[in-house]
């Protein structure tokens, strides 16, 4: 498909970035636009709920307006209105598709590859503009649910010296706050979220999720991973990593790292990765305490990318 003009040859496909079950990321460059972007190709399929799911994400991030929310561009039609999503009539099976901005910085999971941890102003600054972003997302009634690393990904690459600029993407699962069905990647899937898939044929089973307080586990993951340099549950398998998340505590991260204090310890763990998603923080209350310690504590190896004069 490299070299490939789609959409009345608008858009030319130059190489592929990422691909998932859905679909492929491919950047792309527009007629008579220097800069590149991005376009997502739904897988060609016979099941119609992999071109909803395209369809649904480009619909959502349509709705979305935010600093920390990769944007989307509306394709325009001549004497008509431009859409959020349509088919590249050009290829074979005619996928459904929608375009993106280009994130240039590659994602937290290839940061996280090059550094194993990260230092606490730099993760807490990380975490605070996902979080911010997240807190959008909820206000609009949705979530994302799947808040694994290699789905955040930066503007731009992360130089010393220079705001980190980290963004969410793929919100190809994301759900209306009270749709039924849990979904998301095992390593950062609630205890809940997992319950709720074992018990899909049980109707008392059905509102079971506050998805919200799934992505306040999600949070916490990415916290863990960030300062720790591991997982909080790794099995040795799915069974494994499943009975971890429904009955085991982490491992403390001040056993993996002496940079952080025993209430973010306590914050991260009880707070963010409670079992029980009632005890878990909001995230207001995550934010606030992000802001003490990335915000307003000196930077390392990046300035911080905050803004000053928010509660949180």
């Amino acid at each position: 498909m490299k070299g490939t003009r789609i959409y009345n040859d608008r858009f030319l496909l130059e190489g592929e970035i990422r691909s998932g079950g859905f679909a492929t990321v491919w950047r792309a460059r527009e007629a008579d636009f220097p800069e590149p972007l991005a376009l997502k190709i739904a897988r060609v399929t016979e099941d119609p709920g992999v071109y909803r799911s395209v369809m649904k994400e480009a619909e959502i991030i349509q709705r979305l307006n935010h600093p920390g929310i990769v944007r989307l561009f509306q394709l325009p039609r001549p004497d008509r209105a431009p859409v959020a999503y349509a088919r590249a009539v050009e290829l074979p099976g005619m996928p459904y598709f929608f375009a993106m901005e280009y994130l240039a910085g590659g994602t937290l999971d290839d940061l996280m590859k090059e550094f194993k941890k990260l230092s606490l102003p730099e993760a807490a600054t990380i975490a605070l503009s996902v979080a911010r972003a997240l807190d959008h997302v909820h206000l609009r009634s949705y979530a994302h649910n799947d808040l694994k690393l290699e789905n955040i990904a930066f503007r731009y690459p992360v130089v010393a010296g220079s705001p980190y600029t980290p963004t969410l993407i793929d919100f190809g699962i994301a759900t209306r706050v009270q749709l039924q069905l849990a979904a998301g990647s095992l390593h950062v899937m609630s205890p809940e979220q997992l319950t709720q898939i074992n018990m899909l044929t049980a109707p008392e089973a059905n509102d079971k999720v506050d998805h919200t307080k799934a992505d306040v586990w999600g949070m916490g993951i990415l916290l863990y991973r960030m300062l720790g340099g591991r997982l909080p549950f790794e099995g040795r398998n799915d069974r494994s990593t499943t009975s971890q998340i429904l009955k085991s505590r982490p491992p403390s991260l001040l056993q993996l790292t002496k940079d952080i204090p025993p209430e973010l310890d306590s914050l991260i763990i009880d707070g963010c990765l409670a079992k029980n998603p009632d005890y878990r923080l909001s995230l207001v209350e995550l934010g606030r305490a992000l802001i003490y310690y990335g915000e307003d504590a000196p930077a390392s190896r990046t300035a911080s990318g905050g803004r000053k004069g928010r509660l949180w």
